[in-house]
């Protein structure tokens, strides 16, 4: 029944907040990136390629019609969760704790007000749903086929947002010793990655004069680092001005009015780049801003903060009911997130590892402790169905412990004839 209501309302909301009538900020960037994909400017060739694709077919395919558009978003909201109770299958789960899984992502304010917007994320999620079932069932199978397809699969979530590259690559490599024939693996890794990103490598080096097959890091990158509030960027003819939505963000209210000092003070870096001195330009920007380590440090704090209590950005209008349970709910992951890393922390030290609490785990810390892009809200939504996961698996695995410890204390009560 929760599953049944959860899949409605993800079906049906993005009619009720159709995404195409929300079009400004990212949501709009996105939207012309896909209808300038042949020519695109500066942040065409910055994004990443496959959400673009996939705006360009939606927009080929519907003709601008908002009602197919939602009707879309809802069909991806709704299967989103249905992929991750097919991972948590594959990744030893009984029946109930997975069904489990999939009410909880499918009744998730987090997981299902982002589908109103036009945004990276509704493409992403359902990607790490699919890499993860692909990966586990690659552990089953343990086939070149099988590993194939899990290959081909992260890589898209990657060319959708390269922040997802670190549980990519922890899945791939994972299950890449673990089959037979390791060498030929890698060369199945090698050839697929090589493949798929060719063309975005190319496209980038036709608009920004440099390679970067997984979008252009520098503008996040420099942003950061300057400590500014807003990037100006001219890029040739075209001025590009940018403010990080964390700016704006107040992430412990109403506990507390604090925000991060780039947020309270009116500051602008200015950066000169074009396609002739292609990378170099950006990485004089960047070297060019100094940082002591009291600054870094205060940088990494407030990213940590941000990471673990900001709302996400743009599902956070607390006007509408659904943008207002994202914001109230958003208390439940810093908890959640030190619960579960303590749990796999003690087992990873008494030797007991496992694909999902490691790759948790690890993409845990990438996220919460990286100190490159100013950290926001919305980074936490490819881990959320990941913690959700590994608390149920994990809660599985105690049950069969606790039984295989009842057994093994009865046999051991019997005595031989």
């Amino acid at each position: 029944m929760l599953i049944l209501l959860g899949t409605v309302i993800r079906l049906v909301l993005p009619f009720y907040r159709n995404p195409l009538d929300r079009l400004t900020s990212d949501p709009l960037r996105h939207w012309v990136n896909g209808q300038q994909f042949f020519s695109p400017e500066l942040m065409g060739g910055s994004d990443p390629i496959v959400y673009q694709i996939f705006v360009r077919i939606v927009q080929e395919t519907s003709h601008g019609n908002a009602l197919l558009f939602a009707a879309i978003s809802g069909l991806l909201s709704a299967v989103m969760p249905w992929l991750f109770y097919r991972a948590a299958k594959e990744f030893g789960m009984n029946r109930c704790r997975a069904l489990i899984t999939w009410a909880i992502l499918a009744l998730m304010p987090s997981l299902f007000v982002i589908y109103n917007y036009v945004m990276m994320e509704t493409l992403l999620l359902p990607f790490v749903g699919l890499g993860l079932w692909l990966s586990a069932r690659h552990l089953r199978k343990r086939t070149l086929a099988a590993y194939g397809f899990s290959c081909a699969v992260w890589v898209l979530a990657c060319l959708t947002k390269p922040t997802v590259l670190p549980l990519a690559a922890i899945c791939l490599l994972w299950t890449g010793w673990v089959a037979p024939g390791r060498w030929k693996s890698t060369l199945v890794l090698a050839f697929i990655g090589a493949v798929m990103l060719a063309p975005t490598a190319i496209r980038t080096k036709s608009t920004l004069g440099f390679f970067a097959p997984l979008g252009n890091p520098w503008i996040t990158k420099i942003q950061h680092r300057s400590g500014a509030r807003k990037i100006e960027i001219h890029f040739g003819r075209e001025n590009w001005n940018f403010v990080s939505p964390s700016c704006n963000m107040i992430p412990l209210a109403p506990l507390s009015p604090w925000r991060i000092r780039r947020g309270t003070e009116d500051s602008t870096i200015v950066v000169h780049a074009d396609t002739l001195s292609g990378e170099a330009g950006w990485r004089r920007a960047y070297d060019e801003l100094s940082l002591d380590a009291g600054e870094w440090l205060a940088q990494w704090g407030e990213n940590i903060v941000l990471f673990l209590f900001a709302p996400s950005w743009p599902d956070c209008n607390m006007d509408e009911w659904d943008g207002w349970l994202c914001v109230a709910l958003r208390w439940l992951w810093a908890p959640l997130i030190f619960y579960v890393m303590d749990i796999n922390i003690r087992d990873l030290l008494r030797r007991r590892f496992e694909l999902l609490p490691v790759a948790t785990t690890l993409f845990t810390a990438f996220l919460m402790f990286q100190n490159v892009a100013t950290s926001e809200g919305r980074y936490r939504k490819p881990l959320e169905p990941l913690l959700i996961m590994n608390l149920l698996w994990v809660g599985g695995i105690s049950k069969e412990q606790k039984l295989y410890k009842v057994r093994k204390r009865n046999c051991s009560k019997i005595k031989p004839q």
